[in-house]
């Protein structure tokens, strides 16, 4: 009677796992579908204030092919006179690690002009770069130059927090992380999601830096965020 006993509570854990699970993983299918089907206005560029490049993986001084693609169109869109300025950010947190030297180097060595290049040293998350974009460098309208795969989170998160934004497709090709970072942006979309719905507004201290003014004031800029 005893074993009978214990063997239908395991049963009953199992079967209360497994519904959760299930659960689970139709919500994740249902946000990614939402995130991704969110609307295709942001695939139109359209003349803006800004490119806002967002950060990759660096290799010493060197951009990884994802980044590099990146800040070359970022480029593209600054001498075509798309975008008047750009904000680079990325991941500047240890002295062993520095995405941003890299991007700043590439831009400089391009000719563009420093009072037009912001940079923003604590871009970790693509929603800690846009809440930052609009509340330290005040922008109301950017094109943001990411891959394809990326896109639709950053359009969704730019779109809730109130940011006029189209993105700019800056693949070249395959990249030899394809699979993992598709895989990686399933769960980021999920995070995204629950953040910009379930956290509450967030503020940053410090100085502003408006995107209409000279970006080289940013060059070590160290804002840091309070919830």
């Amino acid at each position: 009677m005893k074993k009978l006993k214990k063997y239908s509570q395991a049963l009953f854990y199992i079967v209360g796992l497994f519904l959760f699970f299930s659960i689970c993983i139709d919500l994740s299918f249902e946000i990614n579908y939402i995130t991704i089907n969110s609307g295709d206005d942001y695939k139109k560029i359209h003349d803006s204030t800004v490119a806002i490049v967002l950060g990759a993986a660096v290799y010493g001084n060197k951009p990884s092919p994802v980044l590099n693609d990146r800040l070359k169109s970022a480029l593209i869109l600054y001498k075509k006179r798309k975008v008047k300025k750009i904000l680079l950010s990325g991941d500047n947190g240890t002295r062993s690690y520095n995405e941003l030297k890299p991007m700043l180097t590439y831009m400089l060595k391009n000719k563009v002009k420093k009072e037009d290049i912001f940079v923003d040293n604590s871009g970790f998350r693509t929603l800690d770069t846009l809440l930052r974009a609009k509340y330290i460098f005040q922008i109301k309208d950017a094109v943001i130059v990411t891959q394809r795969f990326h896109q639709p989170r950053a359009a969704f998160i730019a779109e809730k927090i109130g940011i006029k934004v189209a993105c700019f497709e800056s693949d070249s090709g395959e990249y030899k992380d394809e699979t993992k970072n598709r895989f990686r942006e399933f769960f980021a979309r999920n995070l995204a999601w629950f953040d910009l719905n379930l956290m509450s507004d967030v503020t940053y201290t410090g100085k502003p830096y408006p995107i209409s003014g000279d970006g080289t004031e940013t060059w070590k800029l160290k804002d840091i965020p309070l919830e």
